[in-house]
């Protein structure tokens, strides 16, 4: 064995043979095997298929590994840790414990990693604390944590989290380079202080708070990429972190009304407010599609927030324009409008006492076509090219469809410009 081995028997157990496949069955079977006595967690981890698939350690296996592994723990209990800090800070050799399950809470505080080092698929069913460890090269690939604290962690050659799963997570104030995400999954998410020089989040699901709030000022923006993530409950909090020109929010996923429908409305404004320092930033780097995006989120929960009588003013708005992006909305609007007021007119004319100027009923109804376009269109002056002949004798519903119909045609019009402005940059 190696001195840090001989010095830290957790160690002397993740390499006690010279087989990686030996070393995972070894170390997993030998949780099983200690965390037994602890009915009640052992029939929770049951529930897990990575602890329940282990399979359990011979009698003669255990007694040998403790042979030759003097110092080893045989009974552990809370709030006993599988501890890789207090016996031993620096580790000079190469590390794997790819495929391995943490049953019990886990400490790698403070340690230093010099060499390459590997979780890939590793479980950590307790909480793990990698609070001020330095990694030079590390992966931990579709690793699983519940409670993982990595605040403080500096990371050398872009460590990999591609497709880990987290429950809770803080990387408050760690240095991540170029680090890559993607295709992860989170609950509850801090990056408050972290630097980076560069993070993939593409495809990246993130279930509850996510918070990059307070870079520090002598840290440039770094690029970050969130191509195709989805944000189920809350958008992500940016108060105090300049964004990168080169930031993706391409494809990306927001909380819909529906998932926020249960918060409070403490949580509501918070919400609103993270979306207005998104939009003012998205607006001052001229991503005018990244800036209306979140404007459009901002104006769902201002009209969520409202009182009755002013939120239907915000749904119209949403309906009729998508709150100013479409420009196919106010066009549907408008063959809508134009459909029924021409069969409104028809009716009408049709209900009075005789076809009005001896017009057959086709001859009416392309008319009262003619005249429910003008109205639409009514400040370009079409009236002059349809006949007039159907209003000359005007009754109170014949005025109220026109001016109604008019009204609504020049609102319409209004948001149809505003979702051209909006959909092609004019200024």
């Amino acid at each position: 064995m190696s001195a840090a081995e001989d010095k830290n028997p957790w160690l002397g157990l993740a390499r006690i043979s010279g087989d990686h496949e030996e070393n995972k069955r070894l170390w997993n079977g030998y949780q099983k095997y200690l965390l037994r006595p602890n009915i009640d967690e052992y029939q929770r981890q049951m529930e897990n298929p990575e602890f329940a698939d282990i399979v359990d350690l011979s009698d003669a296996e255990i007694h040998s590994i403790q042979t030759r592994i003097q110092n080893l723990p045989k009974r552990m209990k809370y709030p006993d840790k599988i501890d890789f800090e207090s016996i031993v800070n620096v580790i000079e050799e190469r590390v794997v414990f790819s495929g391995f399950y943490f049953a019990f809470s886990t400490n790698f505080r403070g340690v230093i990693c010099n060499e390459p080092a590997a979780f890939v698929q590793a479980v950590f069913a307790g909480s793990v604390n990698f609070h001020r460890a330095q990694f030079a090269v590390v992966n931990f690939y579709g690793t699983k944590f519940q409670f993982a604290e990595f605040s403080l962690t500096q990371f050398g050659v872009a460590p990999a989290f591609n497709h880990s799963q987290f429950v809770f997570a803080n990387f408050a104030g760690a240095q991540l380079g170029h680090v890559y995400f993607k295709q992860a999954r989170f609950g509850t998410l801090c990056f408050s202080s972290a630097q980076f020089k560069s993070a993939s989040f593409e495809g990246t699901e993130f279930s509850d708070f996510v918070i990059f709030d307070n870079q520090d000022d002598a840290v440039n923006a770094a690029p970050l990429k969130f191509k195709g993530a989805k944000f189920f409950k809350h958008p992500p909090r940016f108060f105090g972190r300049a964004l990168h020109e080169d930031t993706d929010w391409t494809g990306v996923t927001l909380p819909n009304a529906e998932a926020q429908a249960a918060l409070s409305r403490d949580l509501l404004e918070d919400d609103k407010r993270a979306y207005e320092q998104l939009r003012i930033k998205c607006g001052a780097l001229g991503k005018v599609e990244d800036e209306h995006m979140f404007f459009r989120r901002e104006m769902e929960l201002t009209g969520h927030l409202s009182p009755w009588y002013t939120r239907v003013t915000y749904w119209l708005y949403h309906l009729v324009s998508d709150y100013g992006h479409s420009y196919w909305r106010p066009i549907a609007g408008m063959g809508g409008l134009w459909y029924l007021w021409s069969l409104f007119y028809a009716l009408h004319f049709m209900a009075r006492d005789q076809l009005h100027l001896c017009m057959d009923r086709v001859e009416l109804l392309r008319s009262a076509m003619g005249l429910s376009f003008a109205n639409i269109f009514a400040v370009f002056g079409f009236y002059r090219r349809f006949p007039s002949d159907l209003l000359a004798d005007p009754t109170f519903v014949t005025v109220l469809l026109t001016v109604s119909e008019t009204l609504l045609g020049f609102v319409f019009l209004f948001f149809l410009g505003l979702g051209l402005r909006t959909r092609f940059r004019l200024r």
